[in-house]
């Protein structure tokens, strides 16, 4: 028969604490909170900018590799492999980086 030392017992309450910690501030709504917030600040977006907000992606993501990026971007196109609505996305995520306009 083992026994478990001390400090795993410890690092077993400290962590069933965090829980309990994050469940009581789940339950109490704060998080709702900030919902509204967020989304005034997407309505307050162009159209542009609304489209590249939907793909989840940070407009300095295209920079390292951005000539990799835009060759099989390219490619992609002249294959005529992208849906549309991907393609517009696409596009004013690289006006938005500004890799493109």
């Amino acid at each position: 028969m083992s026994l478990r030392g001390k400090k795993g017992a410890n690092e077993v309450a400290r962590l069933r604490a965090e829980i309990e910690d994050l469940k009581r501030t789940a339950q109490s709504g704060d998080a709702v909170e900030d919902a509204p917030s967020a989304s005034a600040e997407f309505d307050a977006l162009n159209p542009t900018e609304q489209a590249v907000a939907t793909l989840g992606v940070s407009p300095n993501a295209w920079k390292p590799i951005t000539f990799m990026n835009s060759a099989h971007y390219n490619q992609l196109v002249s294959s005529n492999m992208l849906d549309d609505t991907l393609q517009r996305r696409i596009e004013a995520f690289r006006v938005v980086s500004g890799d493109g306009a």
